[in-house]
């Protein structure tokens, strides 16, 4: 959107709040999930080097009100220090809350902790990140008639993830698989084979025949699930308890004596391929990087964005465990769908369901992963002006509604609005453009441009506030076309929330930048080491000297980024953690003379990189953003972007640590904490 802008408005470029209002969680979601589900919870500890030390599972019953209250029932814990001794006990109930755009949260049900998550109905899923907590939920829309074997019938793509027998060792005995369950309906499976990877196994990728396994379902509360064990499937194995939604799409379980996680979709019932993959998915997930000198594990939810031809824009609220960081998470991946539905990358497999209703990702090797994604609901239009719960993102990089937004933000709201397409021209940006406001907490937002679809408008800086990394506060949003008001969309809010502009205006690729004489860093012009280049981005927040709602940045004096100023913005390049690779920030703040536009001047390192593009790993205190590339040019020896970002956050964790480390210790007396439905701590 900015691209022209920027550079027609080079010549100036280089010349280089009020409290927020309180808001509320929105709980209007929160009588679509009501009724019975079942549930599997794991949740393991670890030491300061990142073994898992302590396990623990939880499964059973759980009942939703429909009013934000839930109960527990028929329920098993498992703990691997053994009960009560160890730290987990079941809380037999809590609170719960759903957002009109499904963004849930509820009380963990074995830690007075909250989880923070995601509803599609039938599937739930989140995690405990803002508490350290390396763990999973999952829970699924259970019958309201009982189960019988015919219940499972066809094909499912399964995945399961198993630190079994914690100890201070215990990572050496992580596994992970993913295998096609054919069930005929009568209790008894087809033959399959497991592919995987076990830490104690030196192959990156393990696949084992296994043949009579059987299930057997009753009631309404499950059944069983049996793979026979034995010394050649070191994979999965042994009896788990099985659940299958009302729907019959999705399948959940695992042993009631560990903390294992089984899950799994329908899979595709004819060629799958990219198309499949379309949509806003809702994700949640574990990670451990088991290095040979260091481990890294984390848990996170978030979102997906895909386009139907195998690009996928990925947010992760990202908890590592370890070194105890919390951030959001922002990278992309691309993929190649064949028809079997299963694609790997080197790292990770990725798995599409039917009618691309689900997807998984399992990791290999030392990777050890299991990402789940639920394809969020389509929402019906509610008014002749409206705007659709899932359509605010990052009008930079188009990331998903679970993204924290930051003051400042240029955002895309996306609805019904019924408007002539209108571009505003002038300085600074208007409040009412073409009979269209918008308001955010109260405030009344700068509003770029409007059409039909999409309106632009910048969150305003009077929504500022005072957390270091954790989110507080939510942002409503409101359209008022004419004096005709839409419905409202609740989304979180934070310090800052980075995104970079890039020729192609979806975020991806190669990035916004300029070079001193003011023309276009590109693959024909690339940068060279110790030349230092104009980046420009969006969501970088409040900045001092105040910059007023829709107003240009100032150029004398400059205005400053406030967490440039307290050097929390710092920028990795090409996938390298050490100094040598870390480009020297020298301005950031609100681009001089333009609206709504950050800048960021830095220097490229003079070695340690490569030629051709590389990436730009652009990180805030709240935030980082890994989606775009520069190309450069006069070091020895050439990059290798790939299909996938790299898998780099366990040493970008390490860097980040000094600034956000927390002192949190997850086996220490419970704190009484209820559900969070007006900010998070």
């Amino acid at each position: 959107m900015f691209r022209n802008l920027i550079l027609l408005s080079a010549a100036v470029l280089t010349a280089a709040t009020t409290g927020v209002q309180a808001q509320s969680f929105d709980t209007s979601g929160t009588a679509g999930l009501s009724g019975q589900y079942l549930f599997r919870y794991i949740n393991l500890f670890n030491d300061t080097s990142g073994n898992v030390t302590e396990a623990c599972s939880l499964t059973g019953v759980i009942t939703f009100d429909g009013k934000g209250v839930y109960k527990l029932s028929n329920t098993t814990l498992y703990d691997s220090a053994g009960t009560p001794t160890g730290s987990c006990t079941s809380l037999g109930g809590g609170t719960y809350g759903v957002q009109s755009n499904g963004i849930a949260q509820l009380d963990n049900p074995t830690w007075n902790f909250t989880l923070y998550g995601t509803f599609s109905k039938p599937v739930i899923t989140a995690s405990s990140t803002e508490e350290d907590g390396f763990d999973l939920f999952i829970a699924v829309q259970a019958p309201t008639t009982p189960f019988s074997n015919g219940s499972l019938k066809g094909a499912y793509t399964v995945g399961s993830y198993e630190f079994p027998n914690a100890s201070s060792a215990g990572n050496t005995l992580a596994h992970q698989a993913y295998f096609t369950l054919n069930a005929d309906g009568n209790g008894n499976v087809a033959p399959f084979t497991l592919n995987g990877s076990a830490a104690n196994l030196t192959q990156t990728q393990v696949t084992q025949s296994i043949s009579g396994a059987t299930y057997s379902l009753s009631g309404t509360t499950g059944g069983t699930l049996t793979i026979p064990n034995s010394v050649t499937s070191q994979l999965a194995g042994g009896t788990k308890t099985l659940f299958v939604s009302a729907d019959g799409g999705f399948v959940l379980g695992g042993s009631l004596t560990g903390a294992d996680m089984i899950f799994g979709f329908q899979a595709p019932t004819s060629a799958a391929s990219n198309s499949l993959l379309n949509g806003t998915y809702f994700v949640s997930g574990m990670d451990a990087s088991l290095g040979n000198t260091s481990t890294f594990l984390d848990a996170f939810y978030g979102s997906v964005n895909a386009n139907g031809n195998g690009t996928l824009i990925w947010h992760q609220r990202f908890d590592d465990v370890v070194d105890i960081v919390i951030w959001d998470s922002v990278f992309s991946s691309k993929v190649t769908i064949p028809a079997s539905g299963a694609y790997y990358d080197g790292t990770y497999t990725t798995l599409v369901g039917a009618n691309g209703k689900a997807m998984m990702r399992i990791g290999s090797g030392s990777q050890m992963s299991i990402n789940i994604g639920i394809q969020a609901p389509s929402y019906p239009a509610t008014g002749s002006v409206w705007i659709n719960p899932l359509g605010i993102t990052n009008a930079a990089n188009y990331t998903g509604i679970t993204n924290a937004y930051a003051p400042g933000e240029l955002v895309n709201i996306y609805g019904n609005f019924g408007v002539a397409a209108q571009v505003d021209k002038g300085i600074p940006i208007p409040t009412v453009l073409g009979g269209v406001q918008v308001t955010v907490n109260g405030y009344q937002a700068p509003v770029y441009s409007v059409s039909p679809n999409q309106i632009s408008a910048l969150i305003p800086y009077g929504l500022a506030t005072n957390n270091q990394g954790d989110i507080d506060y939510f942002a409503t949003f409101q359209v008022i076309v004419n004096g005709t008001k839409s419905n409202k969309v609740t989304v979180y809010l934070d310090q800052t929330s980075p995104g970079l502009y890039t020729a192609t205006q979806n975020g991806i690729g190669a990035a916004a930048v300029l070079h001193s004489n003011y023309t276009a860093v590109s693959s024909a012009s690339p940068a060279t080491p110790g030349e230092t280049v104009s980046l420009f981005l969006n969501g970088l927040g409040t900045a001092t000297p105040k910059v007023q709602d829709g107003a240009a940045g100032p150029t004398n004096p400059l205005s400053y980024a406030d967490e440039f100023n307290t050097s929390d913005i710092f920028i990795l390049l090409d996938d390298q953690i050490d100094t040598e690779a870390q480009g020297a920030v020298t301005f950031a703040g609100p681009a001089p003379g333009i609206p709504g536009l950050y800048q960021v001047n830095f220097t490229i390192p003079k070695k340690g990189l490569g030629n051709g593009p590389v990436y730009i790993d652009f990180n805030t205190l709240e935030a980082e953003s890994y989606l775009a590339t520069i190309n450069l040019t006069g070091f020895n020896h050439n990059s290798s972007v790939t299909n996938d970002a790299p898998f780099h956050r366990p040493a970008f964790a390490k860097v980040k640590t000094g600034a956000t480390a927390k002192t949190v210790n997850r086996k220490a007396a419970r704190r009484a904490l209820p559900v969070r439905t007006t900010a998070r701590n």
